[in-house]
């Protein structure tokens, strides 16, 4: 047995083309969507327009609601989505409704005779209730009070590193620490503001011997300007992004983000595209932070990426963080992820931070600062990596009953 989450679809809506996920605006939406990303991994939305849809499916925005249907519409509107969701979930499944009561009536009566759970975490709550509710699900509050604090952090680390250099003109003789996380910027919209939107690091397995430069080299390319976007899954996500928002079909490579290597005469076909992400790369800036502890699953760095990318992806969809605008090329990935959390990042996407994570990036921040001492050991709560289980077990208890 399975949790299926549905969501409602919203009125509010992005003005351009957009995976499902990313073109309903609505706080109720965005609330309700991280909602039921930690409810299940299977959701899916209901479209007045659509049906039920996936959420990477690209949409173009429309006017549409199941209020403005006739009772024949609604009702026929229900018979699709009904047969829909029997395609994708098995009887004794459990469906997590999301939404008032006009887009779960015309589905349950059909859903219950074939013996599905139905669930109904909103209830028959106002709209205002709904937002507080699902404000309490979601841990806004503590997103709220942690959010201020690390981009202070944020800014702090920026001065210490004026900025931060240009991937472009990021080398190997420059003085790098030997392992470490790494921070990637982007001037976006019109006022050119920067946020980040990549977060990683490396030597998160036992035994790993890469370096913070071994990574950044990867995702930079090389000095001829080309590089391998299949030693970089940056450089594949940059890749098949502006493969979709160039109109010429140059652009387009089948080849592209397809296996570990290729024939020499593949790659000679994808130099164009290789040089054209290293420029969009290279034009983008980083940060970087020292955290030199043994490498591993359990290290510092690993401790400290899941929550920055939990905690920056969770606020980018709700909405309470400057978001990349719309001008982003992430926006035109065919992975929804990307597009709904603002980060070129697939893990750890819309996990639950840990507010006392604050504690030790500030350590290592303060570790930064000139004739400050480097820390050498490992100064993350131990066994973090056993209290994620229990977090993913609470966040379902808050469901339970309701």
């Amino acid at each position: 047995m399975a949790d299926i989450a549905l969501v409602a679809c919203a009125k509010t809506k992005a003005s351009r083309s957009s995976t499902a996920a990313a073109l309903y605006v609505s706080a109720l939406y965005r609330k309700s969507l991280l909602a039921a990303l930690d409810r299940s991994k299977s959701v899916y939305i209901l479209s007045a327009k659509h049906g039920l849809v996936e959420l990477g499916a690209r949409l173009d925005p429309y006017e549409m609601t199941l209020k403005h249907m006739s009772a024949v519409s609604r009702k026929a509107w229900g018979d699709r989505v009904s047969h829909a969701i029997i395609e994708i979930a098995k009887p004794r499944d459990r469906l997590v409704f999301f939404s008032g009561a006009d887009y779960s009536r015309p589905l349950r009566d059909f859903l219950r005779l074939r013996g599905y759970g139905l669930e109904f975490p909103l209830g028959d709550r106002s709209l205002g209730e709904r937002l507080s509710h699902l404000r309490k699900l979601n841990g806004e509050a503590e997103l709220e009070a942690t959010l201020p604090h690390f981009i202070k952090l944020m800014q702090r680390l920026s001065r210490l590193q004026k900025g931060g250099r240009q991937i472009s003109e990021c080398s190997g003789r420059q003085d790098w620490p030997e392992r470490g996380l790494y921070f990637v910027t982007e001037t976006v919209g019109p006022k050119r503001n920067s946020t980040i939107t990549r977060v990683g690091t490396h030597a998160v397995s036992l035994g790993s011997r890469t370096t913070l430069w071994d990574r950044i080299s990867t995702h930079r390319g090389t000095n001829l300007g080309a590089g391998s976007h299949r030693s970089s899954i940056f450089r594949a996500h940059v890749g098949r992004a502006l493969s979709r928002s160039e109109k010429d079909a140059a652009w387009s490579l089948d080849s592209w983000g397809v296996g570990q290597s290729a024939p020499a005469d593949i790659r000679v076909n994808e130099v164009h595209l290789e040089r054209r992400v290293s420029e969009i790369i290279g034009a983008m800036r980083m940060l970087w932070l020292d955290v030199s502890d043994a490498p591993g699953p359990r290290s510092d760095r690993a401790y400290l990426e899941r929550n920055i990318i939990g905690l920056l992806s969770r606020a980018n969809l709700l909405g309470t963080k400057r978001q990349p605008n719309a001008d982003w090329l992430g926006n035109e990935s065919s992975d929804w992820r990307i597009a709904a959390s603002g980060l070129w990042n697939l893990d750890h996407l819309f996990y639950r931070p840990a507010p006392e994570f604050l504690g030790v990036l500030e350590a290592y921040i303060d570790a930064m600062e000139p004739g400050a001492s480097p820390i050498t050991h490992s100064i993350a709560p131990s066994g973090w990596g056993d209290v994620i289980a229990n977090q993913e077990k609470e966040q379902l208890n808050l469901f339970a009953g309701r």
